[in-house]
């Protein structure tokens, strides 16, 4: 929490304040969204910063009845990406870059940085989509699910050589107000000049267990913790096919 003499301009203190109670929303209503608030909302988002200016990510948005049903099944039973009113496809796409090399008769050269340059984009574009949605009153979902089984969702949406899948986000009047997960403190988040020792990182980490426990205790799981949710997460290798997904529609990852 911010320090109690902390003064701070109106407007600043509306937008911490709104990121500060962002939930994520897996239960939407069947309202749409107001006309033009889309786009609206994408011309927004597309004022993050982009490296070097390449601006390289694309929303797809999914509209079709059928896709949207698959693409839930797909990203492990989802029900909320068939549900939402709005359904995206966030994708880094290196394409347009590919065709403006292709037009000036040179090579488009492609690396892990070049992969990595679209991607991190494509995760401002998206954060900062989300956050204008929820000053407007929206409910957000990022559906990391969409990679379970990737070639199928490449395949589905006929996506070209040079876009790259990363993730969905789901759009619309939330239909629940859900319990704020707590994070990791600011002190956990902010350290200086160099990264803590391990008892001071484990001792932050332990904060935030018990924080978490008692947001799981809240919501009918008593006893778990926000490092279990970590070991279980990482407990196994998952979605090994990603490289060669990648790879085969055009990165280099290397």
């Amino acid at each position: 929490m911010p320090a109690p003499d902390l003064q701070l301009p109106e407007h600043a203190a509306i937008v911490l304040d709104q990121m500060e109670r962002h939930a994520t929303v897996r239960r939407f209503t069947a309202a749409p969204l107001p006309s033009g608030l889309l786009e609206r909302l994408v011309q927004a988002a597309s004022k993050a910063a982009t490296s070097s200016w390449i601006q390289g990510y694309v929303a797809l948005r999914v509209t079709a009845a059928e896709e949207r049903r698959e693409l839930a099944e797909l990203a492990g039973g989802q029900a909320q990406v068939q549900e939402a009113p709005e359904f995206l496809v966030l994708c880094a796409d290196s394409r347009r870059h590919r065709l403006a090399a292709r037009s000036a008769g040179t090579e488009h050269a492609t690396n892990l940085e070049a992969f990595l340059q679209c991607a991190l984009d494509a995760a401002l574009f998206a954060q900062n989509l989300a956050l204008g949605a929820e000053a407007c009153g929206l409910g957000t979902c990022m559906i990391g699910g969409l990679r379970n089984e990737l070639p199928r969702v490449v395949e589905l949406l006929e996506l070209p050589e040079g876009v790259w899948p990363l993730f969905g986000l789901c759009l619309g009047e939330p239909a629940e107000a859900p319990l704020r997960r707590p994070r990791l403190s600011a002190a956990a988040l902010l350290v200086e000049g160099r990264y803590p020792n391990d008892d001071e990182v484990r001792a932050r980490m332990q904060e935030h267990d018990e924080d978490a426990e008692r947001w799981y205790a809240a919501t009918g799981r008593p006893g778990r913790t926000w490092s279990g949710g970590v070991v279980r997460t990482f407990g196994s290798l998952r979605r090994e096919h990603l490289r060669a997904t990648y790879e085969g529609l055009g990165a280099r990852l290397v």
